[in-house]
């Protein structure tokens, strides 16, 4: 099991068992210790469940986006990302070619939409917490000053690639 799907049960599991506790503390009678352990193994079982549906579920979603690239370019990385587009975290795929960085959403969005950019066009990389805490976010600054911004796993990893490409390319 990877770190992502650790990090998808510990963020679902230990806020639901935490809720969970206090609510059945709360309307059940009986021994605390007893209301406290079956309501801990519970969100343990939900946090577990939790992060295998959303892999298997993202796994499925991922395997119907076809992204189509010209004969002439190689496939570096690709990946599972959400691309924000004003508040909406678009789900998709994220794919770097040795010339561009293209996203593609999947159809269960509203915001459909697929995106190319230009490693030339690439001004500044960052990687950047998301909720304060969780090291997967990736932002792309261009040089016409739009930025935009991508959750992925191992951004550090997209960004050293999309910037060994930028310096084969250049």
């Amino acid at each position: 099991m990877t770190k992502r799907f650790w990090t998808i049960a510990l963020t679902f599991g230990l806020p639901w068992t935490i809720i969970m506790i206090v609510i059945n503390l709360i309307i059940k009678d009986g021994p605390i210790l007893g209301i406290v352990v079956s309501t801990l193994m519970g969100g343990i079982v939900a946090g577990l469940l939790f992060a295998w549906m959303m892999q298997y579920t993202a796994k499925r979603l991922f395997k119907r986006i076809t992204i189509e690239t010209a004969d002439n370019e190689e496939i570096i990385k690709e990946g599972g990302a959400n691309h924000f587009k004003g508040k909406e975290g678009v789900g998709g795929k994220l794919l770097l070619t040795d010339k561009r960085l293209i996203f593609k959403s999947h159809k269960f969005n509203i915001q459909n939409h697929q995106d190319n950019f230009d490693l030339g066009q690439v001004e500044k990389l960052q990687v950047t917490k998301t909720c304060k805490f969780l090291e997967n976010g990736l932002t792309l600054e261009l040089k016409n000053g739009d930025r935009h911004k991508f959750i992925v796993d191992e951004p550090a990893d997209w960004m050293e690639k999309i910037m060994n490409q930028q310096q084969l390319s250049s």
